[in-house]
């Protein structure tokens, strides 16, 4: 499957007037007619990924968009957020759409604390890996961060001093006032109960202060059997409850090897391994290299 990584090429951003930060952020106007006249390529008809964050924040949204297992269709005064490396596919433009809003597209390198996937999905849990975020927001709360995103824009196209460090910190803004508009998954909207729970399930993994628990004790925090927990992990991605757990797992630990000054032996110990070479042999199986190697392969890039 196709992974992208340019921001500024992705889709239909490929607008020159845009700052795009050396491959940082992007941020795109879907209101303007020149964007909307684009035809997209076929590529992106088809399932692929990405390696970078995006949220659309939709006044108005009406062109079909599959995330993971679940499509959606027409949104108003509404959030999408996806994270890096969910599936995700598009559906043909429509001639006679009115879509109003932004997308924006960012890395976490645009940062200068938050440097990997995982510190930036555990500051704001409304990014997770397995369910797919929508949320429909009241017109206050859609009033009080749309002028962000569009300030944010202007920002993108002023080519003025100090550019992006007022992108930046206007995207911290950003993702904060939206961690606290989506507090406990309010306004999310779920297509059963089996979503529901995976993204209960999800966020408290993301809470639990980097630690990792089993899937006997996080049924146990949300007060449901293991086997229900299990069966609407299953239902919900098609993963089971312990590859949930082992994704987010594998992340933290990619955020940890890429702090040289923490050994491979303290990472184990701080995941809860007795030894190096049980860590080592964990991750080689969920990635298909050691930590010693992606260590390495991190130092080369």
């Amino acid at each position: 499957m196709e992974i992208y990584d340019n921001v500024k090429t992705y889709f239909l951003n490929n607008n020159d007037d845009i700052n795009d930060y050396s491959n940082r952020f992007y941020i795109k106007s879907i209101s303007e007619r020149n964007i909307n006249e684009k035809k997209p390529d076929d590529k992106y008809l088809e399932p692929h990924k990405r390696d970078f964050f995006e949220i659309a924040i939709l006044a108005r949204h009406t062109k079909k968009i599959r995330i993971g297992e679940q499509t959606f269709n027409k949104m108003t005064n509404g959030l999408a957020i996806v994270s890096p490396f969910q599936t995700i596919s598009y559906g043909k433009n429509k001639e006679d759409d009115n879509d109003e809003g932004y997308v924006i597209n960012f890395k976490t390198s645009i940062f200068e604390n938050l440097n990997q996937t995982y510190e930036v999905q555990n500051q704001f849990p409304f990014f997770k890996i397995h369910t797919l975020p929508l949320y429909y927001l009241t017109k206050d709360d859609f009033a009080e961060i749309l002028p962000i995103a569009a300030e944010m824009y202007r920002e993108a196209t002023s080519n003025k001093m100090h550019s992006l460090e007022i992108i930046r910190s206007l995207l911290l803004v950003f993702l904060y006032k939206i961690k606290r508009i989506t507090k406990n998954n309010e306004g999310i909207i779920s297509m059963n109960r089996y979503d529901a729970i995976m993204s209960k399930f999800e966020q408290i993994i993301l809470s639990n202060d980097n630690t990792f628990l089993s899937v006997n004790e996080y049924a146990s925090k949300m007060n449901i059997s293991p086997i229900y927990l299990t069966e609407c992990v299953k239902k919900a991605t098609g993963k089971s409850a312990q590859k949930i757990i082992i994704d987010y797992k594998i992340l933290y630990a990619q955020t940890l090897l890429h702090q040289e000054e923490k050994s491979i032996a303290d990472i184990a110990d701080s995941l809860g391994f007795n030894e190096a070479a049980n860590f080592n042999q964990f991750f080689k199986r969920n990635t298909g290299i050691t930590a010693s190697q992606f260590r390495k392969k991190q130092r080369i890039v």
